[in-house]
């Protein structure tokens, strides 16, 4: 048998770069050699459609936030605003972009959406008079920061901005570009179009456009949006930056590199590591509002903004949450904020945290 040093050392070499790139094969198939980078700065990457929903959804809240110091919203413009309608956003370059929220949304949530801009435009007739039990109007917070809120005590801008969140940008992500659809073997991984790259290569880049971070995340933490930001909020209890940035880095250059096995396996942790994210999201209000129950501002604002985020996790076709567990939840932050205890929301937690494992650190999340 030959066993010559230099031998041994090639065969260590081809050991090591088998185990760097994962993608030696038992049939010993040749196999792709490419390296990750650390940034996702590949070439012929273009999500700019994501890019414009999000700034998009940015005005959006924007303009609803506009209620909390008593102006009178028309959820016409807010219906404009969704679908991209009669030029109705301040950015030029949004009204003439092509996109729009509307198309995006799951298709079972676009009603849902909108009647809350019904019920918030509605809400706002208060004219910035106090809220109380059973009267929309403006909680104001011990600090002085006004919430408008509707006859139960409920921020409907937060549910209406978590809840797109889930319903375009993580939908979109996990339910529909990183599938077999949009990803899958079927799709073109050959034809390079200038700017984009391969079809399989565009859904990708897509769905990393919806996550918000810049390019360089997560060592760059400046100028994160929506679900960016809010993995970066958890992350020293989830480790989701790094989770979610490594697989993306990973699973891109796999497509390139033609490594079709490199890039189901990063697929599947990003649809893993971004579904435990929403609830890790959710969990983290619940917590700051169980922290605020003597301050029902605060304690409206946080719940609000979990029942936005419990709502994405509906979403996602093969999700971990039952129906039926999905429904408890739900029921114990319940539909009238006024009434919502620390038992309630302590329930509430724990029905999520069972689900998806994370007692050992729903408490610091």
């Amino acid at each position: 048998m030959l066993s010559t040093p230099k031998f041994r050392t090639l065969a260590m070499a081809a050991l090591a770069a088998c185990t760097l790139f994962s993608s030696c094969s038992d049939d010993k198939e040749e196999t792709a050699s490419y390296n990750v980078p650390t940034t996702y700065n590949f070439e012929n990457v273009n999500y700019s459609g994501q890019t414009a929903r999000i700034s998009m959804l940015s005005e959006l809240d924007t303009y609803i936030k506009t209620g909390n110091n008593g102006k009178v919203l028309n959820a016409q413009k807010l219906k404009n605003m969704y679908a991209n309608a009669n030029a109705p956003f301040t950015d030029p370059a949004l009204n003439t972009s092509g996109k729009q929220l509307k198309d995006k949304t799951v298709v079972s949530a676009q009603p849902v959406f909108e009647g809350l801009f019904d019920a918030v435009a509605n809400a706002s007739l208060s004219a910035g008079t106090p809220a109380l039990k059973g009267k929309a109007g403006i909680l104001t917070t011990a600090d002085n920061k006004p919430y408008l809120v509707d006859a139960n005590g409920v921020e409907l801008g937060q549910v209406i901005s978590k809840g797109m969140m889930g319903a375009v940008f993580y939908y979109q992500a996990v339910d529909v570009y990183l599938t077999a659809d949009k990803t899958g073997a079927a799709v073109d991984n050959a034809t390079v179009t200038e700017g984009e790259g391969t079809k399989m290569e565009h859904h990708f880049d897509e769905a990393f456009g919806y996550f918000g971070a810049p390019a360089d995340f997560p060592t760059n933490l400046n100028n994160l949006k929506y679900w960016a930001n809010y993995s970066n909020q958890v992350n020293a209890a989830l480790g989701s930056n790094k989770a979610l940035m490594d697989a993306f880095l990973k699973g891109r250059a796999a497509i390139s590199a033609k490594d079709m096995k490199g890039k189901d396996a990063a697929i599947a942790t990003i649809r893993t590591e971004w579904e435990r994210l929403v609830v890790a999201s959710a969990i983290h209000e619940l917590n700051a509002a169980k922290t605020n129950q003597a301050d029902q501002a605060k304690k409206s604002h946080y719940l609000s903004e979990a029942i936005g985020f419990v709502m994405g996790l509906k979403f996602k076709t093969d999700r971990k949450l039952t129906d039926a567990q999905y429904n408890e939840v739900l029921a114990k932050i319940g539909t009238n904020l006024y009434n919502t205890t620390g038992a309630d929301i302590s329930a509430a937690i724990d029905i999520l945290s069972a689900a998806y494992g994370m007692d050992s650190i729903k408490s610091q999340l």
